[in-house]
């Protein structure tokens, strides 16, 4: 043996039994990871990817349908109920922007033409008296207040985007040819006009052609959210952007440059209207989908306390005005039919005598198409207080592959394994190394992916309460939201690889003497 072939076998010695001295436990649930085969993930996968399932779309027949496909098999193998159900209800509201008029002095703006609303509007009708508020600025420090002598409470007030001044002749509030922040602080307008009362809020902008494509897409459609107050910072006050040539229609101006100048020295006429009324057409209806979940308790009466959670998602987009349905084999059937079997392999463990010391908790998430919501629902109402969660090992999309692997399927990004837990990405190493050999691929486990998929999938929910996660994902592939992704396009073999690879890091964690500890400071901001 020539001296470099024995430091290369040195080497990887060494290494070998570093990641032995990591494991102490994922040997014992070896037998049982065999149970999960490419056979028994493509019979779950025809079925839940099938036509008849309808795309799965959540608050639709399809999704009800494979709900209770999962939650049967969930009890055909023995998990127990959690709370009583192998279901958690999620309420849901659904909204879509059909239409609408503003009317202010009787004049009637039209809906695209005059105007849009701003994202996120909740109301159909408001009434009020409508007044012009300028730059709609309180800046105490700049010793600037477009509300000095004013009361805006229950009125709609008009405002323009910018502020005072410009480069040429300076800024009014920095008193430089440098512009202050409010020229892009538009919520920062709106909290103020929210706070001193104000029913309703119209931006008037030079962007509103740019802004109104952007905005048109995403509120001509259907759209849900969690049926919820939300309460905290920011502010959630009826918006509406305007165009500029139809404010200058209801008030005689000659331009905004004219009411620019004319408006800090109050010189401006007409800033002041009688009623004004926003009119919208909007479908608003409540839908009630589920979660779906069952468990095995820990064995161990202290340890029992603490839950090991696997997760994915079953929902997807539906089915097209054309009748096309988009089965969503890959995303992500490819990810819950693994759930199902990792519950069946842990099952048929713990019947033999070998159950996990921790608690395992198996949770299929509804809504992480429409935003992640069935994992914001639990991760607000818990089964469980959210300190017993010991980390959640998540599958989305783990069953095709991308351009950067068309040689080689034999790998699967993970994301997030290393931002909470040192502990957990050792582990992840370690049984990936003893025991699946796939190359864990890290590309998009950083702050700065552009891809942001760290904020894309239901992992997310726990993480920013500061659970350790592992996210497992095979990448985006021509298909993805499409309707070529089908069940004959899975890689069923490589799907089984990932499947045992989490198997084995949930076992070796569900057994540990100790649970993981959270020793890192997350790179990556918890708000998406």
């Amino acid at each position: 043996m020539n001296c470099r072939v024995f430091f290369v076998v040195m080497a990887a010695a060494s290494i070998n039994a570093v990641f032995a001295q990591t494991l102490k436990h994922a040997e014992f649930g070896v037998p049982w990871s065999e149970t999960i085969t490419p056979g028994e993930l493509s019979n779950h996968l025809h079925i839940l990817a099938a036509d008849s399932m309808e795309g799965r779309e959540t608050g639709k027949r399809g999704q009800r349908m494979a709900a209770d496909y999962i939650a049967q098999h969930f009890k055909s193998v023995g998990l127990l109920p959690v709370s009583g159900s192998y279901t958690q209800e999620v309420p849901l509201r659904v909204s879509q922007l059909k239409g609408g008029v503003l009317t202010i002095d009787s004049q009637q703006f039209l809906y695209k033409t005059d105007w849009v609303p701003y994202p996120g509007i909740e109301v159909s009708e408001i009434e009020g008296q409508v007044v012009f508020v300028g730059f709609g600025i309180q800046d105490k420090d700049a010793g600037w207040d477009d509300y000095a002598g004013m009361n805006v409470k229950d009125k709609v007030v008009i405002f323009m985007a910018g502020e005072p001044g410009n480069s040429k002749k300076g800024y009014a509030l920095t008193g430089s040819k440098e512009p202050s922040s409010w020229g892009s602080r538009r919520n920062s307008k709106r909290e103020i006009a929210d706070s001193l009362g104000a029913s309703a809020v119209i931006v008037v902008t030079e962007e509103y052609a740019t802004l109104k494509s952007r905005f048109l897409p995403w509120l001509s459609r259907e759209r849900m959210r969690l049926d919820v107050d939300r309460k905290g910072e920011g502010t959630d006050v009826p918006t509406l952007l305007m165009n500029p040539s139809s404010l200058l229609a209801l008030t005689g101006w000659k331009s905004l440059d004219h009411a620019r100048k004319k408006w800090p020295k109050r010189k401006l006429a007409n800033v002041s209207f009688g009623a004004g009324k926003i009119a919208l057409a909007r479908k608003d209806e409540k839908v009630v989908a589920h979660n779906v979940w069952g468990m095995i308790p820990g064995k161990d009466s202290t340890l029992a306390e603490e839950i090991v959670v696997l997760t994915s998602h079953y929902d997807h987009v539906g089915v097209d005005k054309s009748g096309e349905v988009y089965n969503g084999a890959d995303d992500d059937g490819s990810g819950t039919v693994s759930l199902l079997e990792n519950a069946e392999a842990w099952m048929e463990a713990t019947k033999a005598g070998e159950g996990p010391s921790r608690s395992v908790l198996f949770m299929a998430f509804v809504g992480e198409e429409k935003g992640l919501l069935g994992s914001e629902w639990y991760s607000d109402h818990p089964a469980f207080e959210l300190e017993q969660h010991v980390c959640d090992l998540n599958m989305d999309m783990v069953g095709r592959f991308d351009e950067a692997h068309a040689d080689d399927d034999r790998y699967v990004y993970l994301i997030g394994s290393d931002k909470l837990s040192s502990e957990l990405h050792d582990i992840s190493e370690a049984v990936n190394n003893a025991y699946t050999g796939l190359s864990l691929d890290y590309t998009f486990n950083a702050p700065d992916d552009p891809n942001r998929f760290y904020y894309r999938s239901d992992h997310y929910n726990f993480a920013k309460h500061g659970i350790p996660v592992i996210f497992y994902f095979s990448g985006v592939h021509e298909d993805y939201h499409g309707v070529g992704d089908t069940p004959g396009k899975i890689r069923y073999p490589k799907m089984a690889e990932i499947g045992k690879l989490v198997f084995l890091t949930s076992w070796e964690i569900a057994n540990r003497e100790k649970k993981l500890v959270v020793d890192r400071v997350n790179d990556f901001p918890t708000n998406r």
